[in-house]
């Protein structure tokens, strides 16, 4: 697959961006292949990058309850989203670019073989900082991502907490 402009230029990360703008991306972005039911992140971890999916097709789980600290095996209640990249343009690991701790906040795991480009967290700030006008097209489109989670997220707490009153009113 061909890794130009033409290709990144559908990602909501790169929206807005001229072709030169882009390339300088793609210039630092390190290219995997992945396996089948490889995980490409680990909630919990530690996080320094952002991938893109490029090729394939990608389960994103994340937990919805704590840790049972009795049990050695992760038995809390998740939820499950599947990605293919032949239907949207998505990457991962934005979080990270703004928590100092650094953890990643879902599992993600490929459900096919799988390509991916990384990016490294530093990278990208070193880009902005170079070029202002470009760090903040970036960041309004990173910022973008984040509300859309936030939202998403918003809807599973109250899910839950619909779920919590209705158990403890029987």
């Amino acid at each position: 697959m061909k890794h130009d402009y033409n290709f990144f230029k559908n990602y909501l990360l790169f929206d807005g961006l001229s072709e030169t703008e882009v390339q300088k991306f793609i210039e630092l972005m390190k290219f995997k292949k992945v396996n089948s039911n490889e995980v490409i992140i680990n909630e919990g971890d530690n996080g320094d990058t952002i991938i893109l999916l490029i090729n394939g097709e990608v389960s994103i789980t994340q937990a919805l309850t704590l840790k049972n600290t009795k049990t050695i095996a992760d038995n809390r209640e998740k939820t499950s989203i599947r990605i293919d990249s032949k239907k949207s343009h998505h990457f991962f690991g934005e979080i990270s670019l703004f928590n100092e701790v650094d953890k990643r906040t879902a599992t993600i795991t490929a459900t096919s073989d799988c390509e991916i480009a990384i990016l490294d967290d530093e990278d990208i700030i070193n880009l902005c900082n170079e070029d202002h006008t470009l760090g903040y097209k970036i960041m309004k489109n990173l910022a973008e991502k984040l509300a859309s989670s936030l939202e998403r997220t918003n809807s599973q707490v109250l899910k839950l907490t619909t779920v919590f009153s209705l158990i403890l009113d029987t």
